[in-house]
């Protein structure tokens, strides 16, 4: 029973804090004394990708609590592609999420830089765009909601659609936030890059859009 526990609560752990905490964890479980997970960051050089769903406050307020499972579903697609093609999820914001492939090892200061990396990084996002469009309307994406939803009349036909962006460049790799709550995340321009790219996709009206450094790394 123990065991099961102890398990258990190092499986929500690293679901908590992804990839990008599994230093801090490290850390703590090597040293003695105190929790502390108020470490120095690391610098890393990694593909970011931001993405984003389209309508969401107008979706929010129609579906009010099934907008849960809406997300849900969401991130289950974005985070089942991004996982396959070597990155993790990071952050996610409501009706954003932070994507990021590590080209080096925050753990070596010479790591080789995964050139794939840049290939699958796209791919992935082509991958979700794809399965979101096959999945059309609104209900497609609620299969545990109540079938007499208010929402079933009135959102029925609500298409769903995200924005992408992909930039790559350095960022520190670390805890923010304090002893009362952390957050394992990135901090860097070029993080901040990637976001304004996503965002500019709506303004173009186009579902994706990648810098010119990231597009120098595809082959």
């Amino acid at each position: 029973m123990l065991e099961q526990a102890i398990t258990k609560m190092a499986r929500l752990l690293q679901i908590g804090f992804g990839s990008a905490g599994a230093e801090i964890i490290a850390n703590n479980l090597s040293d003695g004394g105190e929790l502390n997970p108020m470490v120095p960051g690391s610098k890393v050089d990694a593909i970011f990708g931001f993405c984003d769903i389209r309508e969401f406050t107008f979706a929010t307020e129609g579906l009010q609590e099934d907008v849960m499972l809406f997300v849900n579903k969401i991130a289950e697609i974005t985070h089942k592609y991004v996982v396959k093609s070597g990155g993790a999820p990071n952050k996610n914001i409501g009706d954003a999420f932070l994507l990021v492939w590590k080209l080096t090892d925050s753990a070596r200061t010479g790591g080789d830089l995964k050139k794939d990396l840049y290939d699958s990084a796209l791919y992935s996002f082509l991958r979700i765009i794809k399965e979101i469009r096959q999945m059309g309307n609104l209900s497609a994406f609620l299969d545990g909601a109540d079938e007499n939803a208010p929402w079933r009349s009135t959102l029925e036909d609500f298409k769903v659609y995200m924005g992408f962006g992909l930039h790559t460049g350095w960022a520190i790799e670390g805890s923010i936030g304090s002893q009362v709550k952390v957050d394992a995340s990135y901090l860097s321009p070029h993080v901040n890059l990637a976001s304004r790219l996503e965002a500019a996709t709506k303004q173009f009206r186009v579902p994706l859009l990648m810098s010119e450094a990231f597009v120098k790394g595809l082959t």
